[in-house]
């Protein structure tokens, strides 16, 4: 028996358009659902404005994060996970992996969690040491 082998090339046109936006549609909504809509999260109705030190930063996406130890009037410290903008974001923000770092103390404003204690989306840091101000775009 005679096979013979179809290339790609030789497929006709709308088999390899057909294809190729197919491939093209499933890159786009993996990007898509890995990068979610911060409000099925968090309360846009709840600002929140702490004081804390950072004890670490993760630089990596989906989102970067900053964990922060608040300390309260009555000495008590509670962990904080702040959620911040994609490492792209950042980036074009001429935020990097060191613009934060263990140890800043910082003043964080941000959109509350809608669920779980202790987590907010990062709007606005403030670095009393050095002046440091950063505005999420």
């Amino acid at each position: 028996m005679n096979k013979r082998k179809i290339h790609w090339t030789a497929c006709c046109p709308r088999a390899r358009i057909a294809s190729l936006a197919g491939i093209a549609a499933l890159a786009v909504s993996t990007t898509l659902s890995a990068h979610h809509s911060i409000s099925r999260h968090y309360d846009r109705n709840q600002i929140v404005k702490i004081e804390g030190v950072v004890t670490e930063v993760v630089f990596q996406n989906p989102h970067a994060k900053i964990h922060l130890a608040v300390t309260d009037a009555s000495g008590v410290m509670t962990a904080w996970l702040l959620e911040w903008d994609d490492v792209s974001d950042l980036r074009r923000q001429d935020v990097d992996a060191e613009t934060i770092r263990a140890g800043d103390e910082v003043i964080v404003t941000g959109i509350a969690a809608r669920e779980g204690k202790h987590s907010l989306y990062i709007e606005r840091i403030d670095r009393p040491a050095d002046g440091l101000v950063y505005l999420d775009d």
